[in-house]
């Protein structure tokens, strides 16, 4: 028994060992699919010893990742043909023009963003609208000099005050 009265069986382990592989791979910028699949096959197959359940497990995570994730993914589709459309027909630069006035240089940028993007998430969140924003407003920082790094930083703060603030 370990030291808080708990033992770590062979799912715990091989679950560690595929969670550091799946990391492993997202920094090495790999696909991390085929890692998945396998991972929850070998979880399948130690914990119910059956060939047939294990590969019946896996098709089972597809259909509950799909029922989970299908909502989000099809959002996030629509969100992504929006943005193109916009940035196809001209319009992106239309609908940030009021922010190219204030957007001036980079600490301007930064602000602005993350401030537009505090205010909508506090209205739409969870919403990938948020992450859009930042999207649209890209440009504008650029030109203002503030790199597209940047703009990323200010999503994650973004996402990190909102959403934890929700919880409280």
């Amino acid at each position: 028994m370990g030291a808080l009265g708990v033992d770590l069986s062979a799912l715990h382990w091989i679950y560690v060992v595929f969670i550091v592989l799946i990391i492993g791979f997202m920094v090495k910028r790999r696909d991390t699919t085929l890692i998945c699949i396998i991972g929850i096959f070998m979880l399948a197959i130690v914990a119910t010893g059956d060939l047939t359940a294990s590969i019946s497990g896996v098709f089972n995570s597809f259909i509950y990742a799909i029922t989970e994730l299908l909502s989000t993914i099809l959002i996030i589709s629509i969100i992504v043909a929006m943005s193109r459309v916009l940035m196809k027909t001209g319009i992106n630069e239309v609908m940030v023009s009021p922010f190219t006035k204030i957007i001036k240089n980079p600490t301007l940028a930064y602000w602005t963003i993350g401030i537009l993007m505090m205010v909508i998430s506090w209205f739409f969140w969870p919403s990938p609208a948020v992450a859009l924003l930042g999207a649209v407003l890209l440009p504008v920082a650029i030109r203002a000099g503030l790199p597209a790094l940047g703009v990323a930083k200010v999503n994650k703060r973004t996402f990190y005050k909102t959403s934890f603030n929700c919880l409280i």
